[in-house]
């Protein structure tokens, strides 16, 4: 977590967008604990909080249209074939 906290500070809304869309892609990512740091930035001054709305926002509209994405060009064959059994 103190790699997160070091990147955000450095680069703030940048990781914050990837964060939210990576986390959207099922990359395991502290997303929860990374937007609560954003806040507590937004807070003290450190960060625009309309910004960090909007920067967290778009990351995941992205990661869930890249999600559709991949899921409209693979398909259910893809998810048939490498996919777990789930019963």
């Amino acid at each position: 977590m103190h790699v997160f906290i070091t990147f955000m500070n450095e680069y703030g809304y940048l990781v914050l967008f990837l964060a939210l869309f990576l986390g959207i892609l099922a990359v395991p990512l502290p997303i929860e604990a990374m937007m609560g740091y954003a806040g507590l930035l937004a807070f003290q001054g450190q960060m625009n909080w309309m910004a960090a709305i909007l920067s967290a926002g778009l990351g995941g509209a992205a990661g869930m249209f890249a999600a559709y994405w991949v899921g409209y060009k693979l398909g259910m064959p893809f998810f048939e074939k490498y996919g777990r059994a789930s019963i």
